[in-house]
């Protein structure tokens, strides 16, 4: 059994996973040779004591040899002095998590990016890496690695040698986060078996290999098809990945079209006209099956509300806050969808129901004239309800929720909500009206209703923008006044309209986001607490 392990070494902690053959010593708060015994689930079930038993000792540092134990234990062990030996750059949520941390005067670590540095500075912690990497020019080179951060950043890498890789893959593992493909523009099994290798080592189970066939090593290629069948078979087996020959245009000119007859190339078309009735049918049935469960919910919890849930309600019984001076509706060419009427009569007032469905609800979210009027859940990271209901079940559709960092009962500087953008409009599919006249000159719709489990709130909105994948708008929290008001004039600048509401030190700022028109395109609205 893995259990985590909290050697005291003088005046340190030292603490990492281990595996162990027996429970004896295990969770009983006892020292046995100078080492306490924890399994995860106890820490998380006894924080109070495990707190208590390790503050009794006179440590002044602690040194994580691995990135979970510090997750498990950074709020229960209070120093200014932390050192992760471990041989790779710190994750964001690690980062995250450390920033948080008022106690941390002084850290030791293997890298992290520029931009979490300064954070870092801001807050007077020293930082000392202790790394000695190198790469060859010719690899920074066909990268365009200008610096660190671009190679922690870095999503595709090149290497057009063997040297090449065996020189600079391990070290470019050991500091990036965000690697999604490895093009290979040379060839050997060996070289192939130790990148999978290195990947495995490294926790890279996203990651495919493309491998450019030219003229260099089209022979290669070809006479170890099998082996690459065979090796791709267990390579894919142990995560979201694929090794992949990408062949030239030259090569597809001489050979593949030789082959194809006007059969075939039927064959090809019945085959991808089945792949699109398939996909389109699995999407119209996930959302299906959503509507369903949004249906099953409002059932399930309608004796909660104010009003009996009818299938239309009258527009004046729809309660909206107007603004005072209301801006003026101005004409559009553009004609608006039929009005969408709630089928919640309202919000509850009471979560009780809810929470019995699923722990995971903070909140309820309302945006006027469109679908968006469900609960909210929060879970331990942001990729749980991107395929998930409120009912726990696997759904591509997935369900309303809050980033994790955020704290739903005391409400940070920037409070995020996700959904995803369905074409019939459920989830945050009608956020699109967003972005027409029609719709964001209304001063009804303006006004956002979000509410968690013990504050009602309406929220104004400031800022509608669609923008290109980025996360400087996902930021929670601010140092000072100074950076929380360049956020608000960053976000501002985007908008599509200028809505004329003033956003002022100390406010409290709600985010909407969803994806559109790609996978590398945002829609996101921002608002500010009213009152």
């Amino acid at each position: 059994m893995k259990v985590i392990s909290i050697v005291i070494d003088n005046d340190a902690f030292l603490v990492e996973k281990v595996k162990i053959r027996s429970r004896n010593n295990v969770d009983n708060n006892q020292v046995v040779n100078n080492t306490f015994y924890y399994t995860e689930k106890y820490i998380k079930k006894n924080n109070d004591i495990v707190k208590e038993i390790l503050s009794t000792k006179s440590i002044k540092r602690v040194i994580y040899k691995d990135f979970d134990s510090f997750l498990t234990l950074f709020s229960l062990i209070n120093v200014s002095n932390i050192r992760f030996d471990v041989n790779k750059a710190l994750t964001n949520k690690v980062m995250d998590t450390l920033i948080q941390d008022n106690y941390l005067e002084y850290l030791e670590c293997y890298f992290m990016p520029s931009d979490y540095v300064h954070q870092f500075a801001i807050k007077n912690i020293s930082i000392k890496f202790n790394n000695d990497m190198l790469f060859s020019s010719e690899f920074v080179r066909d990268n365009e690695l200008k610096n660190m951060k671009h190679i922690y950043y870095k999503k595709h890498v090149k290497f057009h040698s063997e040297k090449d890789v065996m020189d600079n893959l391990e070290g470019f593992l050991s500091v990036n986060s965000h690697l999604e493909i490895i093009h290979l523009y040379c060839y050997s099994s060996n070289m192939i078996s130790f990148i999978i290798e290195k990947l495995n080592d490294s926790n890279f189970y996203d990651v495919s290999i493309y491998i450019h066939q030219n003229e260099t090593n089209i022979n290669d290629i070809s006479k170890e098809t099998n082996f690459l069948k065979k090796i791709n078979k267990k390579f894919s087996e142990n995560g979201k990945r694929e090794i992949k020959i990408i062949y030239s245009e030259e090569f597809f000119k001489e050979n593949i079209f030789k082959q194809l007859t006007i059969n075939g190339i039927k064959m090809c078309m019945v085959f991808l006209l089945y792949l699109g009735v398939v996909f389109t049918v699995s999407q119209k049935y996930h959302e299906y099956l959503a509507i369903l469960n949004i249906r099953k919910l409002e059932s399930a919890i309608a004796t909660d509300f104010n009003k009996i849930v009818i299938d239309e309600i009258d527009d004046t019984e729809i309660n909206v806050i107007v603004p005072t001076n209301p801006e003026p509706v101005v004409p559009s060419e553009e004609e608006p969808p039929k009005e969408y009427i709630n089928y919640y009569a309202n919000i509850p007032t009471t979560y009780d129901k809810l929470l019995e469905i699923n722990s995971d609800v903070v909140g309820w979210l309302q945006v006027n004239n469109t679908k968006v009027n469900y609960p909210v859940t929060k879970s331990k990271d942001n990729t749980y309800y991107l395929e998930h209901d409120i009912y726990n079940k696997e759904i591509i559709t997935g369900w309303i929720y809050m980033d994790y960092r955020n704290d739903s009962t005391t409400l940070d500087h920037n409070t995020i909500i996700y959904g995803h953008n369905l074409i019939s409009g459920y989830m945050f599919g009608d956020l699109t009206f967003a972005t027409s006249r029609w719709w964001y000159t209304n001063p009804q719709n303006q006004i956002i209703t979000f509410n968690t489990l013990d504050k009602e709130m309406k929220w104004r909105i400031f800022s509608v923008y669609r923008t290109d994948y980025t996360t400087d708008y996902l930021k929670t929290n601010f140092y000072n006044d100074e950076q929380f008001m360049e956020f608000v004039n960053l976000i501002k600048g985007r908008s599509i309209n200028d809505f004329n509401v003033n956003v002022k030190p100390g406010d409290k700022i709600l985010t909407l986001s969803t994806c559109t028109g790609s996978n590398n395109r945002r829609l996101v609205i921002h608002a500010v607490l009213i009152g």
